[in-house]
């Protein structure tokens, strides 16, 4: 039996970025950054767009193990071990999709070291631990995710923007009161992968690619800025082939100021991406690579919804354990 999978790249639509009351540097706010093309981009944590879509299975009612109170901004777990996991009850979304491990091994292995290194100095042994052969063993529960989330990164160069303020109300003696924050005019383009047939329950399928394509707001802990991560452009993949061959596909243009897929388009051109796999959706339908693409034969709309609706027909009409996603 093949296995399938469902590739895709987000493309943000532009807003200004900005990250106040996270990390500094000095007096000021920064944003985390990388090195793309030999050029400086800033860039959010895949972890904090797992987070987002953790919270927006919340945020919809489903079952999830991990919750997140935002009063007490601290996290609750139904069930921290696992234990349900093997014995056939209901699975929550987040562990069937996101994985986990619980090692309870190492915590049990470094709690009898530390008993051991304890018995043997009340005997005269000094801090010499005994052999390794001894120790008890615990139970790691794990499971590897079958949900890949790729590091989102700005589509265009970081240029050092800055805003420059000071702290509202009465002013401590002694304490700096001027601070500044880095800002970033940019889209954001992230890639991410799922293996469709290690996930147990195939509705969750459908309520990830609903919360692609309605994200919740993305950053790190109390820290949230304002800026829109759903997808104003989307490239997906329905395939059995074990590489995506789209990620991080599209490029920042400095000529038009805009972006283009030639990449991509080529890769189609040549035949290295099958037409007939990939699904286009978004404003990128309305350019020029956009037509292009829609002539070599991709489906290729205008609308992202539309092309999240039509992702969930060929992942349906791909195996029949993946049917019920005919009514998602």
């Amino acid at each position: 039996m093949p296995t399938y999978y469902l590739y895709g790249t987000v493309l943000t639509g532009e807003a200004v970025a900005a990250n106040n009351r996270g990390d500094n540097m000095g007096n000021t706010t920064t944003l985390q950054k990388v090195f793309q093309e030999d050029d400086l981009h800033t860039s959010v944590s895949a972890e904090a767009i797992r987070f987002a879509i953790r919270y927006r299975f919340q945020l919809e009612g489903l079952m999830v193990n991990r919750s997140f109170e935002s009063s007490e901004g601290k996290l609750f777990y139904e069930d921290e071990k696992r234990a349900y996991w093997s014995g056939g009850q209901q699975v929550y979304i987040d562990d069937d999709l996101m994985g986990f491990m619980d090692a309870a091994a190492a915590k049990v292995e470094q709690e009898t070291e530390a008993e051991s290194v304890a018995e043997d100095a009340s005997e005269g042994n000094g801090d010499k631990a005994r052999p390794k052969g001894g120790r008890a063993k615990g139970k790691t529960t794990r499971r590897q995710s079958p949900l890949a989330v790729g590091r989102a990164v700005s589509l265009r160069p970081y240029r050092g923007e800055l805003s420059f303020n000071a702290v509202s109300g009465e002013k401590e003696k002694g304490k700096l009161s001027l601070y500044s924050a880095e800002m970033h005019t940019t889209e954001y383009q992230y890639s991410f992968g799922l293996n469709l047939g290690d996930v147990r329950v195939k509705e969750h399928i459908a309520h990830l690619m609903d919360a692609i394509a309605d994200m919740p707001p993305v950053a790190g802990n109390h820290a949230r800025f304002a800026y829109d991560f759903s997808p104003a452009s989307i490239v997906l993949r329905v395939t059995s082939a074990h590489s995506s061959k789209i990620q991080n596909c599209f490029r920042h243009d400095e000529e038009t100021r805009g972006y283009h897929v030639g990449r991509l388009t080529r890769r189609v051109e040549t035949g290295d991406i099958p037409a007939s796999e990939l699904i286009v959706g978004g404003e990128i339908a309305d350019t020029y690579e956009g037509n292009r693409l829609k002539e070599l034969g991709v489906f290729v709309s205008g609308g992202v919804d539309q092309a999240i609706a039509e992702a969930k027909r060929r992942i349906a009409e791909s195996d029949e354990q993946f049917a019920v996603l005919r009514q998602a």
